[in-house]
């Protein structure tokens, strides 16, 4: 399996392939620079994937939402004695406890972005590079290489496989 990087590199020895059989400089310095854009996009998105908030902080924030709110329960007692009534800051103590966990969720979710079809909110990498990308680029080339011939199923290479 080839990663993307790997593409981006045979990319580049093609276009010195290019060159030597009489790619124009402008040409092959216009694909170098697609190469770079493309090489700095995938470079954040590869930071964006590993570099998340530390395990720690993380493990602290669940425990924070598990364990706030039962110190909020002497609150609750006086809000019941106070309005006399008991179901009052009973479902005070629950909304509470539902935001505080809710929060930590969305939290959690919006950490990782790239898991796919899990949660609602997501980039789905492999569906982006393989279908979309592919067939975008494809319509270009036959736009701008009208005489080109089509690609047969052999010369067809996954751009990201998994």
């Amino acid at each position: 399996h080839l990663s993307i990087s790997d593409h981006v590199w045979n990319m580049t020895e093609l276009t010195e392939k290019f060159k030597f059989q009489g790619l124009p400089p402008n040409e092959a310095t216009r694909i170098r620079q697609w190469e770079r854009m493309v090489s700095e996009k995938i470079e954040m998105l590869l930071v964006v994937k590993r570099y998340r908030t530390p395990q720690a902080l993380r493990s602290f924030a669940r425990l924070f939402t598990v364990f706030l709110p039962p110190f909020y329960a002497p609150f609750y007692g006086q809000m019941a004695k106070d309005l006399n009534s008991l179901p009052m800051a009973i479902s005070f103590a629950v909304i509470t406890a539902i935001a505080l966990t809710s929060l930590f969720e969305s939290i959690t979710q919006m950490e990782d972005p790239f898991l796919g079809n899990l949660i609602l909110d997501n980039i789905d990498v492999d569906g982006e590079l393989k279908k979309d990308l592919k067939r975008q680029l494809l319509a270009r080339r036959r736009r701008h290489f009208k005489e080109a011939p089509q690609f047969r199923a052999s010369d067809s290479v996954e751009i990201y496989e998994t």
